[in-house]
C-alpha cells in the first residue's frame, strides 16, 4: 500500500461549515421536540412526505438515509420530471461533479475536484484510466479515452457515490462511482409505456426523441421479459463557417524560409449550419427467472449505436455569444457501437447470500476528425507537404485523422454476504476483469502526396492492427497499438453494531493488475515500397518492461451513529487509486517508460437527517483529500512530437457539500444543493512537464456550485398540473494543470423551466431549457493548436408526451 501523509490543516470555510453542521445536528433533538408539539398542525397542512429511495451503493439494498456514504440518488420518476435522458444532463444538476470533453462519447467526469485535467489524449486514442467509475447495474463500463455514453432510458434510478469507493468498486472509483440502475422485469404485471418529444434550439436545429418499454410476464411468478428501446437525435447549434488556410510562414519547420508558392484551400465543401448533431439509438432486453424462493437469474443485453456529425466545440475567435462557429476542413464524424451482455445469479447457500455477476462488452468506434490546425505548429509539417529540400512550393495544409477503436471486456465477480440483520455481518468476494483495447489512427496529410511521399508501411516485426500492407495514399503517420489489462482482486467489508445506534465498518481490497502495451507509431518516407516504414517501434522501446504488474491494498474505515430515527452521522477514512501505464514515446526527450498510479486518501464527516415529519431532508458532508502522484497527459513539442503521461505533483482538497429537499405543503416542493471546493497544488517534483505553480487550483474544480429548484402542484378539474423551475450556478474554474494552455473558464448560470399536465396514464410537458440563454463554457482545450470551447446548449424550447399503461 502506498503511504500518503495526511495533512490535518483545514481551511477556514471548511471549519466554519463543520461548526455549523455539528451545531445544527446536535440541536436536532430540541428542534424535533418543538416540532412534535406542532405535529397535528403540520399534518393538517401537508399529508405528503419525501420519496423513499432504496439504493444498492453498499452492495445491499438499503434506504438512502441510513447508508453512511455521500450518495445522491434520483428516481426514474424524477428523471422524467427533470427531462433527463443523457448523462450530460444529469451531471449538470450535481454540484461537486463536473465533466470535460469534446461531445457525446468523448467526455471525462470529475467528482470533488479530484482532477489533474483531461487524462485522455484526444487524437491518438491512448489515455489514462478515468478517476470516476461507471456502472450499468452491476457491470463496470468505464473505458480509458472514451466513456460509454449510454442513453438514460427506462431507469429505476441513478446513483452518484462521492468519495473513494475502491474497496467495493475497484480501480477508477478513485473519486467516486456513477451507477445507472435499470428497471427489472416484473413477474406479475403487464405494463408498457413510452415518451415522444420534440424541441428547437436557438440558432440551431430541431431535436426529437422516442422511447418506450414493455414488461411481459411469461410465466406468472416465475419468468418475465422487459424490453426497452429508444431513438433520440439532438440537433446541432454550432456552424462550420467558410474559411481558407495555407501553411503559415511562422511554422517552426520552415526555419525562416519563404516558399514561393503556398497552396490555399477552402472548406466550402464542408460549410454547414447546425453542424454538431448526435443520435442515440438502441434497445435493452431483460429476462428474469425466479427459479425458486432462494434463487433467481437475471440476463440482460444492451445494444446501442451513437452517431455524431460535426464538431462539438466552438472557436471563440470566430464566434460570439449568439453565434457559435468553428472552421474545419475535412470530415468530422463518429460511429460508436456498444453491445453489453450481463447476467446475475442471486441465491442462498448455507445461510449466506451468494451473488455472481458477469458481463461481456464488445465496443467499436470508427470516425474522422479534422486536424488542420496542427499545420500552424507541427515542426515537421513543411517537410511532409512541401518540395524538398528547398521548400519552394508547399501543398494542401488539410490534415485528417481516421480513428478505429475497439474493446472487448469480460468481467466476473462472486460475492458472499451474511444476513444484513445480524449484529456482526460481512460482505466480500473475488473480482476478475480482462480487457483488451485496440487503437488504429491514420493521420492523413493531403499535401504529402504531391510532396513526393510514398504510401506508409507498418514497421516489420512490431504489433499491427493492419494486415501489413501499405496505408492509403496521404497517410503520413499511423498510431497502431494494443493495450491489455487483467485484474484480479479480493475485497471485503466487515460491519459490527457496537450498540443499537453505533456501527463500525472496516474494508479492504487487494488488487493485482497486469498491464501491457505494444505497437508502433510509423511515419512515411520519400522512399518507395516497404522501405517507407520509419517510425517508433514501441515493442522494441518497451522490451522487457511490458507487460508489468501493479499491486497494492486500499483500506476503508467507517463509523456510523444513528442518533435517532431521523438523524444519522458518520465519519469515513477511505483510499482510492487509478492505475498507471506505459508511454509509447519512452526515451524520447527523457520521457519515462511508465507512469505510476495516482492515489487519494480521504477523510469525511457526513450527516443525513429528515425533519418535519419526514417532509424535510437535509444531507451533507465535509471532507479533506490528499491527492498524490497526479497523472498528467500532455503534448509538448519542446519535449517530443507525441503525447505522453507523467506524475506531476501532489494536491490537497477541502470541501463541504449539502442537499435539501422539502415538501413544503400539498402544493409545493423546494430542493437545492451546494458545493464548496478548495483545491490546491501543494508539491511539484522534478518533471518534464511545465506545471502551474504551487498553490494553483486543480482543473475543473469550481470553488462554488449551487442548484435551487421548486416544483408546484395544482389540480385543475380532472387534470393534474406541475410547474417546475431549476436554477444552477457554476463558479469559474481552470481547464488544465499544465501551464501551457491553462486558462480560466468564466462562471455561468442556467435556468430550466417546465410545465406539465396529466390525466390518468397520460402526461404532456412543455419545457424551456436554459431559459435565459446563458452561454456556459463547460470545457476547453487545444488539441491541434486551435483553442476550442465546449458550450452549454443554447435556449431550447420543446414538448414531451408520455404514456404509462
Amino acid at each position: 500500500m502506498k503511504s500518503t501523509i495526511f495533512k490535518s490543516q483545514t481551511k477556514r470555510p471548511v471549519k466554519t461549515a463543520l461548526t455549523m453542521a455539528i451545531a445544527l445536528a446536535l440541536s436536532n433533538g430540541a428542534v424535533q421536540a418543538q416540532e412534535n408539539t406542532k405535529l397535528e398542525e403540520q399534518e393538517a397542512q401537508s399529508e405528503r412526505q419525501l420519496e423513499k429511495i432504496i439504493i444498492t451503493s453498499t452492495r445491499r439494498s438499503e434506504n438512502q438515509q441510513v447508508v453512511p456514504i455521500a450518495v445522491q440518488a434520483i428516481s426514474g420518476e424524477k428523471l422524467q420530471q427533470l427531462g433527463i435522458d443523457s448523462f450530460e444532463d444529469y451531471i449538470a444538476l450535481l454540484p461537486g461533479v463536473t465533466s470535460d470533453g469534446q461531445g457525446p462519447g468523448k467526455q471525462e467526469t470529475y467528482i470533488r475536484g479530484v482532477s489533474a485535467g483531461r487524462a485522455a489524449v484526444r487524437i491518438s486514442g491512448i489515455g489514462g484510466e478515468p478517476s470516476v467509475a461507471f456502472y450499468l447495474d452491476e457491470a463496470p463500463i468505464t473505458t480509458p479515452g472514451r466513456n460509454i455514453d449510454l442513453y438514460a432510458a427506462d431507469l429505476q434510478r441513478v446513483e452518484v457515490l462521492k468519495g473513494p469507493q475502491g474497496t467495493l468498486f475497484g480501480a477508477s472509483s478513485q473519486a467516486g462511482t456513477v451507477r445507472l440502475i435499470t428497471n427489472k422485469p416484473d413477474l406479475d404485471l403487464f405494463s408498457a409505456g413510452g415518451e415522444i418529444g420534440m424541441s428547437s434550439t436557438k440558432n440551431g436545429g430541431m431535436s426529437n426523441k422516442s422511447e418506450g418499454f414493455v414488461n411481459i410476464p411469461i410465466i406468472e411468478d416465475t419468468f418475465a421479459l422487459r424490453i426497452a428501446g429508444y431513438n433520440s437525435t439532438d440537433g446541432g447549434f454550432i456552424d462550420n463557417v467558410l474559411a481558407t488556410d495555407s501553411l503559415p510562414l511562422d511554422n517552426p519547420g520552415l526555419g525562416g524560409r519563404v516558399p514561393a508558392i503556398r497552396q490555399e484551400v477552402s472548406n466550402s465543401t464542408f460549410v454547414e449550419d447546425d453542424y454538431n448533431e448526435s443520435t442515440h439509438r438502441g434497445m435493452r432486453i431483460s429476462a428474469l427467472w425466479q427459479i425458486n424462493d432462494d434463487w433467481d437469474v437475471l440476463v440482460q443485453h444492451t445494444s446501442q449505436q451513437l452517431d455524431t456529425e460535426g464538431a462539438f466545440e466552438y472557436d471563440p475567435t470566430i464566434s460570439d455569444d449568439d453565434d457559435l462557429n468553428v472552421a474545419t476542413f475535412s470530415p468530422t464524424n463518429g460511429d460508436d457501437k456498444v453491445n453489453l451482455t450481463q447476467w446475475t445469479v442471486n441465491g442462498m447457500l448455507s445461510g449466506l447470500e451468494v451473488i455472481y455477476n458477469g458481463s461481456f462488452t464488445d465496443r467499436t468506434f470508427q470516425g474522422q476528425s479534422d486536424y488542420t490546425g496542427y499545420v500552424n505548429v507541427g515542426p515537421y509539417v513543411p517537410y511532409y507537404i512541401c518540395t524538398y529540400p528547398a521548400y519552394d512550393e508547399c501543398f494542401s495544409p488539410v490534415m485528417t485523422t481516421s480513428e478505429q477503436f475497439s474493446t472487448e471486456r469480460s468481467v466476473h465477480e462472486v460475492r458472499f454476504a451474511t444476513n444484513a440483520d445480524d449484529r456482526f455481518r460481512a460482505i466480500g468476494g473475488v473480482f476478475y476483469d480482462d480487457q483488451q483495447l485496440n487503437f488504429l489512427t491514420d493521420f492523413t496529410y493531403a499535401g504529402s502526396i504531391k510532396a513526393g511521399f510514398s504510401p506508409n508501411f507498418p514497421i516489420p516485426g512490431a504489433f499491427t492492427n493492419t494486415d501489413g500492407s501499405a496505408r492509403p495514399p496521404g497517410v503520413t503517420f499511423v498510431n497502431d497499438f494494443q493495450s491489455d489489462r487483467e485484474e484480479i482482486s479480493i475485497f471485503g467489508e466487515l460491519a459490527y453494531d457496537v450498540t443499537d445506534d453505533v456501527t463500525v465498518t472496516v474494508g479492504a481490497r487487494r488488487y493485482e493488475i497486469d498491464i501491457g502495451l505494444m505497437g508502433q507509431s510509423s511515419f512515411g518516407q520519400r522512399a518507395a515500397g516497404p522501405e517507407a516504414n520509419g517510425g517508433s517501434n514501441v515493442d522494441a522501446r518497451l522490451a522487457g518492461l511490458t507487460p508489468a504488474k501493479l499491486s497494492g491494498t486500499i483500506l476503508k474505515g467507517n463509523i456510523r451513529w444513528q442518533m435517532n430515527a431521523d438523524a444519522m452521522f458518520y465519519g469515513t477514512y477511505s483510499e482510492g487509486f487509478r492505475g498507471g501505464g506505459f508511454n509509447r514515446a519512452a526515451g524520447i526527450g527523457g520521457i519515462p517508460a511508465t507512469f505510476d498510479t495516482d492515489d487519494v486518501v480521504s477523510l469525511e464527516f457526513g450527516w443525513k437527517t429528515t425533519l418535519l415529519d419526514n417532509s424535510l431532508r437535509f444531507n451533507g458532508a465535509i471532507y479533506t483529500v490528499d491527492f498524490s502522484d497526479l497523472q498528467q497527459g500532455i503534448l509538448d513539442f519542446s519535449i517530443a512530437n507525441t503525447s505522453f503521461f507523467d506524475n506531476v505533483g501532489e494536491a490537497e482538497i477541502n470541501g463541504v457539500e449539502f442537499e435539501l429537499e422539502w415538501t413544503a405543503n400539498d402544493y409545493l416542493d423546494l430542493f437545492g444543493s451546494f458545493s464548496y471546493i478548495d483545491s490546491e497544488l501543494t508539491a511539484i517534483p522534478e518533471t518534464l512537464v511545465n506545471i502551474a505553480p504551487i498553490g494553483s487550483n486543480l482543473p475543473y474544480a469550481p470553488e462554488f456550485e449551487a442548484v435551487l429548484g421548486a416544483r408546484f402542484f395544482q389540480q385543475i378539474g380532472d387534470f393534474s398540473a406541475v410547474y417546475q423551475g431549476v436554477y444552477k450556478w457554476v463558479d469559474s474554474r481552470f481547464n488544465s494543470l499544465a501551464a501551457a494552455g491553462r486558462v480560466e473558464l468564466p462562471s455561468y448560470n442556467q435556468l430550466n423551466l417546465s410545465a406539465s399536465i396529466s390525466k390518468d396514464d397520460w402526461r404532456a410537458t412543455f419545457f424551456i431549457d436554459n431559459a435565459t440563454d446563458s452561454l456556459g463554457q463547460v470545457a476547453a482545450g487545444s488539441a491541434d493548436n486551435v483553442f476550442r470551447v465546449s458550450p452549454t446548449r443554447p435556449r431550447t424550447v420543446g414538448v414531451r408526451v408520455s404514456f404509462d399503461y
